[in-house]
């Protein structure tokens, strides 16, 4: 009988413990900027806590162990200063965030199963801040004669001030400073002053022991904090910080244990979130965003940003923890990395949608996507595809897909062939690996770039060359005409001018190859415009005999590749063998030119020349002719059509005539008379003009 009595009371109870539900809301605007929403519940009214934030301008209330049997979860109100209502139910708890035109206050006010919520047009006093949630809500009015639930929660432990109970001092791994205060209990208020080098941090209301009164020196610790002095008196606690340079502080909140971050300014705290570069410093760019929570739950922080950001937040189960913070006018970005760096989380996002998650979780699951995609790899069927090449070389191209040393393209299932007649890949792959191949072989397979390479080789007088010279750094043309500047001793210093045009140009020779001083067999270098017309020049020092072009080849090369221009004789000579047999081996004695063309990305031209000029000596060894050499090897920049000039390669010419009658030229003393002779000594020089065009896609050369 007892025990049936039991069961019935437990059955009869068992309503009272259910969890309050709320099933109502009402709206009713009293006036401009005021409304009252009243709650309606099933089990009576719940522990209520709530807060602000002001930037933007929401208010929070949270329903502790209340669950929601509301039809919709928004309200759209546009009206009383309420733009819109949003109600959240999430592991026994409601929340009702409350999005306003501006920071008002409110009050809540309890009538048996209903509470209502009065939002006033008085502007909140601190918009900023966070209701308390110790002893008693605020703006909570309880019905005369009851108590009002969720209010006088407070246990008897929780009247006595809180105490310090250890104070430390560490270097983190960034090598900032952190001062650890350890406290007797959790959610105790904290605030931050000053800036600079001179930090405070207050704990109001916050008891500090005889032991913990002391003055710390942590100049040793090798950060920028170099002394911790405490300050206690009725109001609470404070420490004074002193730092060598300008510090940032960040106050963050584990329980019992406080923490404050002292970073020197110039350094940026470290980023949680998986998107940024690491060892790089942080950009941010989002809205400005004030939070001031003490012990505030890190999940509510995350919908707070959620809703300033537009982001869809997922948080893990395994995000938990409360975090406090005095954030003013900080970019919504920059609050969430230093949220997650306090609670050793990371974010990945993806789109609109951002994950949030300890770090080593988020890294578990990236690797779980890797694996699986590598195993969706391993099943997906192979597909061939024939692959014509049209510009370049097949074989080429399959080395740099197979990857050799380097990273290849092709999969560990993938193989390539190469059909040399028709210049064609033969792939095998799975399909999205193909279609990565076929995108890089459309960037690989594209036409080069060709230039043409003009090279000029003249044989010219002394006379001529100083004439040349001189006429190279002048010619230009002028109206249909071209003006000169001479300068017949070569000095460039001092030149006088033809002309009285002022588009003359006078001064300044473009190579000097005329200079009596230049030693034998030493190479000048010199550059031409191209409207320099040196054909014509070229043209009129012919006529008059004082220069010879030997030949004028023109060559087509693709950009880095070397094109060779030889001109010359190969010289026979015999070679013994060790057996005695002898062979006739050939020398080269050639005036060659070879130049290797790079198109730069502002379409000027990096040349690398080497010019060789051999010619057969008369000396002999053996009987066979020594091969005298000259040789230069440059690199040299130019402009599109510019000419560049290669000079000093000099040889005289020593001339010795003897014109006399026959027999009577010999005698003696008489024969002077109908004998004479005539000496010439004239140096030759050979000069190379070289001049490269790059050849425009679709250009017809003729």
């Amino acid at each position: 009988m007892s025990g049936l009595l039991a069961w019935l009371l437990l059955g009869l109870a068992a309503p009272a413990w259910a969890a309050p539900s709320l099933t109502a809301l009402d709206f009713t605007e009293r006036g401009p900027g005021r409304l009252d929403v009243e709650l309606r519940f099933s089990g009576g009214v719940p522990q209520v806590n709530g807060y602000q934030t002001a930037a933007p301008p929401r208010l929070a209330l949270d329903l502790l162990d209340t669950t929601s049997a509301l039809a919709q979860n928004r309200f759209a109100l546009a009206s009383g200063g309420v733009e819109s209502l949003r109600v959240l139910a999430a592991q026994g708890r409601t929340r009702l965030v409350f999005a306003l035109d501006e920071a008002h206050d409110y009050r809540l006010e309890r009538r048996a199963d209903r509470l209502v919520v009065h939002l006033g047009a008085t502007p909140a006093a601190s918009t900023s801040s966070a209701a308390s949630t110790d002893a008693a809500t605020p703006g909570f009015v309880a019905e005369a004669g009851r108590e009002a639930p969720g209010v006088s929660h407070v246990s008897a432990a929780s009247t006595s001030r809180p105490r310090v109970e250890a104070l430390d001092f560490r270097r983190s791994d960034t090598d900032h400073g952190e001062l650890l205060v350890t406290l007797d209990r959790p959610g105790v208020a904290a605030s931050v002053s000053g800036s600079g080098r001179q930090v405070t941090l207050t704990l109001p209301g916050v008891m500090l022991p005889d032991a913990q009164y002391q003055t710390l020196d942590v100049s040793d610790f090798g950060t920028a904090v170099t002394r911790i002095v405490p300050r206690r008196d009725a109001e609470g606690v404070s420490f004074e910080i002193s730092a060598t340079q300008a510090v940032e502080p960040l106050v963050t909140q584990n329980g019992r244990e406080l923490r404050l971050e002292l970073a020197p300014q110039e350094q940026s705290p470290r980023v949680a979130t998986s998107n940024s570069a690491g060892g790089a410093t942080p950009s941010y760019s989002g809205k400005p965003v004030t939070l001031d929570f003490q012990d505030i739950p890190v999940r509510d922080v995350l919908s707070i940003i959620a809703q300033v950001s537009g982001l869809n937040v997922v948080a893990s189960d395994s995000v938990q923890g409360n975090v406090t913070l005095n954030l003013v006018d900080v970019p919504w970005d920059q609050a969430l990395d230093l949220v997650l760096q306090s609670r050793g989380l990371a974010a990945r996002r993806t789109g609109d949608v951002m994950v949030v998650a300890p770090a080593g979780e988020l890294a578990s699951l990236q690797r779980q996507t890797l694996e699986s995609r590598e195993q969706s790899q391993q099943l997906a069927p192979l597909v061939t595809e024939f692959v014509p090449i049209r510009y370049a070389k097949a074989d080429t191209l399959a080395g740099l897909l197979r990857g050799g040393e380097g990273v290849g393209l092709m999969s560990e299932r993938g193989r390539v062939t190469v059909d040399v007649r028709t210049n064609t890949l033969i792939l095998q792959d799975t399909r999205d690996q193909l279609e990565a191949i076929r995108r890089t072989i459309e960037q690989l397979d594209v036409p080069v770039r060709q230039v043409q390479i003009e090279a000029r080789i003249v044989i010219a007088r002394d006379s001529a060359t100083r004439e040349l010279g001189v006429n190279w750094g002048m010619s230009s043309p002028a109206g249909g005409r071209f003006n000169l500047s001479g300068a017949a001793d070569g000095d460039p210093s001092s030149v006088p001018t033809t002309s009285d045009d002022p588009q003359s140009y006078g001064g300044g020779l473009a190579v000097d190859l005329g200079n009596a001083t230049q030693p034998a067999s030493a190479f000048s270098f010199g550059y031409l415009s191209g409207d320099v017309l040196i054909d014509l020049e070229l043209r009129a020092l012919e006529s008059e005999g004082k220069s010879q072009t030997i030949s004028q080849p023109k060559v087509i090369t693709a950009n880095q590749r070397t094109a060779v221009i030889k001109q010359g004789q190969e010289v026979p000579y015999q070679e013994a063998s060790s057996s005695g047999a002898t062979t006739t081996e050939f020398k080269e004695a050639v005036l060659s030119l070879e130049v290797t063309p790079q198109i730069t990305p502002d379409d000027r031209i990096i040349m690398d020349l080497r010019v060789n000029n051999d010619d057969i000596s008369d000396t002999r060894f053996d009987g066979a002719p020594a091969i005298d050499t000259n040789e230069i090897q440059t690199q040299v920049l130019v402009d599109n059509g510019e000419t560049v000039v290669l000079g000093g390669i000099l040889t005289s010419e020593q001339l010795h005539t003897l014109f006399k009658t026959p027999f009577l030229g010999d005698i003696p003393v008489i024969g002077q008379l109908f004998r004479y002779t005539q000496e010439s000594n004239e140096k030759v020089e050979l000069l190379i003009f070289i001049t490269p065009k790059i050849i425009e896609d679709r250009l017809a050369i003729r």
